[in-house]
């Protein structure tokens, strides 16, 4: 079977196809899969740094006794914001 139709038209679908799949392969990750990888880069989960303490800041948890609602990722937290165990500051995380 050849790449050409054998009625002298356009190419095969076997053509077409393998085409597609050369085109898709040198698309990035993020465009194949859609925005739920960003979503998912950006509700990362982060470990307090102090040894001692071992808190873990989940944002689709959030913390709610200190009014951060689910869904607030990490980098979206007020620059003042201290893991609510121990104090550490953000910027150590």
């Amino acid at each position: 079977m050849t790449d050409r139709e054998t009625d002298g038209g356009g190419p095969t679908r076997r053509a077409l196809l393998r085409s597609l799949v050369i085109v898709t392969a040198a698309l990035p990750i993020l465009a194949i899969r859609g925005p739920s990888v960003a979503i998912a880069a950006k509700l990362k989960r982060y470990r307090c740094p102090e040894t001692e303490c071992g808190y873990l800041f989940d944002p689709k948890i959030g913390v709610p006794e200190h009014d951060i609602p689910p869904g607030v990722a990490f980098a979206d937290l007020p620059d003042d914001w201290e893991c609510p165990e121990c104090g550490a500051p953000k910027y150590l995380w």
